[in-house]
């Protein structure tokens, strides 16, 4: 699978993710509802791993790469806590997801430029500033 396939699948996933998100807010604690999203996407990413395991694929890894699992699970955790939250608290579905995503790209690109010493060039920057740009419209959209 090339890295676009990859790509697609991911944003399909993480988009009807969002769906199931919206539709769960108000109709279960927001503590539980996290809870119960972390625990299935551990049983389901833990199948996953058994059946690339018993494929032949490698399962290595480095203490730091383990630490930086174990901090990027913490935060996925209160993620989503604060994800369904959001949806609890009325946000429409076309501005709270593009919100967040937008929002991560914004703050993923400061990441990865300060602490990441990733390069830039004109072509990035006029990107990133169409992001901020929109993400200043659709929060000033209502």
């Amino acid at each position: 699978m090339n890295w676009l396939t990859t790509v697609l699948f991911t944003i399909l996933f993480y988009s009807v993710f969002d769906l199931f998100v919206k539709l769960a807010s108000g109709k279960i604690n927001d503590n539980l509802g996290a809870t119960i999203m972390n625990m299935v996407a551990f049983l389901v990413t833990l199948i996953w791993l058994v059946i690339r395991n018993y494929s032949g694929e490698h399962l290595s890894f480095t203490k730091p790469g383990i630490i930086y699992a174990v901090l990027a699970g913490i935060f996925v955790g209160l993620a989503s806590i604060f994800f369904i939250r959001m949806f609890a608290l009325g946000i429409n579905l076309s501005v709270g997801v593009p919100l967040v995503r937008v929002g991560m790209i914004v703050l993923g690109s400061f990441f990865g430029v300060l602490i990441l010493k990733d390069g830039i060039n004109l072509k990035y920057i006029v990107g990133f500033l169409f992001s901020v740009i929109g993400l200043y419209l659709i929060i000033t959209a209502k």
